[in-house]
């Protein structure tokens, strides 16, 4: 058969093409044809390479798992086969080729052949290493960190406790009298070290909420808001909060993050509360999809846990909903409303741990709203 030719400018334009490797091979692997792209990938000329084994281009650990074979036999009863690994060049240096193998049928459908087309992909691959090593020692320097900070505060603990033990005795004890002007200098030390130790157990928290690594377990988020609730019963009491909750489900979860998560919003719309009126807070749930909800962050098509704690109290401004979220952020002095800005932080932490997002929204004088967003 006279080829055509319209077969002919196919044929060279095959031929032409040099980021692509486009070769056939026949049955048994043999290469029957070569292109441009091929000689430009691989390093070989095509009197080289004609009639010898495709294998040539394979390294030899590769070769030895009959790496090569097995392609080809996906290829034959598949239709196709796809795959992407280190190849080697005639000068022995290697590459990393994307590669398809297709198989070439008759007119009753027997395998006479295939196209081999490969696509060199070194630098994409050298990219992504990089990153990844990147990534890596980004994870390594985290972890440093991390445990540079919990050692750092946990042994401050210990002294501070100390300096808070004596001045407490001198304070308390007769020895001294009351109106003595050195006694104010006293309480004011008394009152720095409880601030030191209070942003002490702070970060200790922040540091171990940083990890996702401890392992989920079944939860019960009504139980979580019950003990939550008991540990602030004082406070709820001294400023006539009502607390009101509608059923929670049951997630997997770190728990103590959990705690700590629902213990920072409660704690923060009864210390954040209005002074004209006495804190109302709601605890609410429904399950959302990520798609309807139209959240940043959620993940398409996959249903979310959202809980949301709404409040009465100061709020704040519309445009610190995210700055709020910011380690030692805070909106208000330290002799208004105690605290360190970690609470808020650590709250991002424990929701994202959990492939989770928060929202804040805020009403200056109105309240206060937080959205979280969890897996269901």
């Amino acid at each position: 058969m006279i080829p055509s030719n319209d077969d002919k400018l196919y044929q060279k334009m095959i031929e032409e093409i040099e980021d692509y490797a486009i070769l056939m091979i026949d049955v048994d692997g043999i290469v029957v044809n070569w292109n441009k792209g091929a000689e430009k990938i691989k390093g070989y000329s095509h009197s080289e390479i004609i009639g010898k084994s495709f294998r040539n281009f394979y390294l030899p650990e590769d070769q030895e798992k009959q790496l090569p074979e097995r392609l080809i036999q996906i290829a034959k009863t598949e239709g196709r086969a796809t795959q992407e690994g280190w190849r080697v060049r005639k000068d022995g240096s290697r590459f990393w080729g994307s590669i398809v193998i297709t198989a070439i049928h008759d007119e009753d459908y027997n395998v006479i052949g295939f196209t081999k087309v490969t696509r060199d992909l070194t630098e994409r691959k050298k990219a992504e290493d990089q990153i990844q090593r990147y990534a890596k020692e980004l994870e390594e320097q985290n972890k440093e960190l991390q445990h540079f900070a919990y050692a750092a505060a946990h042994d401050m603990k210990e002294p501070v406790r100390k300096i808070m033990f004596y001045v407490n005795s001198v304070l308390e004890s007769s020895v001294l009298p009351a109106a003595l002007p050195e006694m104010r200098y006293l309480e004011m030390a008394a009152k720095a070290s409880e601030r030191m130790r209070i942003l002490i157990d702070d970060i200790l928290s922040y540091t171990r909420s940083s990890t996702a690594s401890d392992p989920l377990k079944e939860t019960d988020l009504n139980d979580v808001l019950a003990e939550v609730c008991l540990a602030h019963e004082i406070a709820v009491k001294e400023t006539k909060a009502q607390i009101e909750a509608s059923p929670l489900p049951r997630i997997k979860s770190i728990p103590f993050q959990i705690y700590q998560l629902f213990d920072n919003l409660l704690g923060n719309a009864i210390k954040y509360r209005h002074s004209n009126r006495a804190p109302h807070i709601k605890i609410a749930f429904e399950e959302v999809n990520a798609d309807a909800a139209g959240i940043p962050g959620l993940l398409s098509g996959q249903r979310y846990n959202k809980i949301s704690f709404t409040d009465n109290g100061i709020g704040f401004e519309a445009e610190m909903a995210e700055k709020i979220f910011e380690i030692f952020e805070r909106l208000h002095g330290r002799e208004q409303y105690p605290g360190n800005g970690i609470g808020l932080a650590l709250c991002r932490r424990v929701v994202q741990n959990h492939g989770g997002t928060i929202i804040a929204s805020g009403f200056p004088a109105e309240g206060a709203r937080f959205d979280i967003y969890l897996p269901a």
